[in-house]
């Protein structure tokens, strides 16, 4: 079984993090966000993958290799961003020479969707595609989709399926994972930048395709913002969601319980720290925060509900929350000045605030 994996974005909700880092490489509780994806591809029986690459395509393509968990990687660079489905085209021979249903994931997201349940949903249904989705209280913010009680999609955003009543549907928002069958790709035009959601499921929804929806209650998370990139990383300390790879790995370690002695601070759990992390006299570190390798917390320092990337540096009596501080990067503020939804990025004199 086959699979895509959407990884070319720009990363433009992320500021100034975004331009330093692709999204399928931030670190989720010190693994790649594209780790987490691959490995539930992995679980569902994918043995092969593509990964659409342009944003940061060295770094990504650097980081993943040949193979992940036993599924080889193929990679489609674009030079110009092609969309999704633009990507899907591009990427077809690949695609096609599955024989079969493949899966279609997002980088940037973090969930617990059963993908077996939604592929087995596909193939008894016959559908063209098949979305995974969950009901929000938000469900508008995203754009709403409705399925009826047989599992099939009956609007897509502003396009509803010719003949159908309204009533009875279930309104959810879309996960950005799907199950699509070789079919689907020859109703993509070829040769341009192409969206899925704008050129490709609104005429198959008013042309009455049949097209599935796949309800999840399972955990979900939309990483690609600053804010949703920390909401998820709390998520995981305080385990609302198990990821399907071993974690915490390697040189990490979870600090979970009572608050504890770390060097000359404190540590208040939940709190993942690397390796070679360093609290000075007095500073404290938690809850709910990630000290990457090398991360330095300076004498009297605070830093609570944020994540520290390799390198790290947080200034003397410094206090910082529900911040980002980047690779390297210094966060040195004035003694006693207190920073919140921030990002400190490695050559930027002034941190910068999360978008609103």
């Amino acid at each position: 079984m086959r699979a895509f994996v959407l990884a070319a974005g720009l990363g433009v909700r992320m500021g100034p993090l975004g331009e330093e880092v692709p999204k399928a490489l931030l670190p989720l509780g010190g693994v790649a966000m594209v780790e987490f994806t691959l490995s539930r591809l992995a679980g569902a029986g994918v043995s092969e993958a593509v990964v659409n690459l342009h944003h940061r395509a060295d770094a990504i393509r650097k980081h993943l290799g040949d193979s992940f968990r036993g599924v080889a990687l193929h990679y489609s660079h674009e030079p110009e961003i092609l969309g999704t489905a633009g990507g899907l085209k591009k990427a077809e021979a690949f695609l096609r020479e599955g024989g079969g249903p493949f899966f279609v994931l997002n980088a940037d997201i973090v969930s617990e969707a059963d993908l077996e349940a939604a592929m087995a949903h596909h193939r008894s249904g016959g559908y063209l595609a098949t979305l995974i989705l969950r009901e929000a209280a938000d469900v508008k913010k995203f754009g709403a989709l409705a399925v009826d009680a047989a599992g099939r999609l009956r609007k897509f955003l502003g396009t509803k399926a010719p003949g159908v009543a309204t009533e009875n549907l279930t309104e959810a928002m879309f996960t950005g994972q799907s199950v699509l069958s070789p079919e689907f790709l020859d109703h993509i035009p070829a040769g341009r930048p192409c969206g899925i959601s704008e050129a490709v499921y609104p005429p198959l929804m008013s042309g009455g395709a049949l097209i599935g929806g796949c309800l999840t209650a399972d955990y979900w998370a939309d990483v690609g913002t600053p804010t949703g990139y920390l909401e998820a990383v709390f998520d995981l300390l305080a385990g609302r969601f198990m990821p399907t790879l071993e974690w915490p790995e390697g040189d990490h370690t979870i600090i979970d319980g009572a608050p504890l002695e770390w060097g000359e601070g404190m540590v208040y759990p939940p709190v993942l720290i690397g390796k070679n992390v360093r609290l000075e006299r007095g500073a404290t570190a938690g809850p709910f925060t990630v000290l990457e390798s090398g991360a330095i917390l300076e004498e009297g320092a605070a830093v609570s509900h944020s994540v520290v990337f390799p390198g790290g540096r947080v200034g003397k009596k410094v206090s910082l929350e529900r911040c980002i501080i980047g690779a390297d990067a210094p966060a040195l503020l004035s003694e006693g000045e207190k920073c919140l939804e921030s990002v400190f990025m490695n050559g930027q004199c002034d941190p910068v605030s999360f978008p609103s």
